[in-house]
């Protein structure tokens, strides 16, 4: 279940390093609407779904220590970036 928290965690970090490069273009490639482009870089729906379900499955799976849950979660998070910032995703 951390393996797909990661994933969700990792494609929507790397769709909002997208969406801040896409702010620079809305009116040439959105036609000027925020929401065209927030809708092109991330699939809020799909990825959210399936961040809210590995999550949950996530959290039931845990031995009750919230602390791990929250260090887990900055890991994963710096890992994800840490993968796209050199190219290994």
């Amino acid at each position: 279940t951390s393996y797909f928290v990661a994933l969700q965690i990792g494609a929507m970090l790397k769709g909002t390093c997208y969406l801040a490069e896409e702010i620079f273009h809305l009116e040439t490639r959105h036609r000027g609407s925020f929401w065209r482009a927030l809708s092109a870089c991330l699939h809020l729906r799909w990825h959210a779904t399936l961040l809210l379900v590995s999550g949950s499955a996530y959290v039931a799976l845990l031995d009750g220590d919230r602390r791990s849950l929250g260090l887990h979660l900055v890991l994963t998070c710096f890992c994800q970036l840490l993968f796209l910032a050199l190219g290994l995703h």
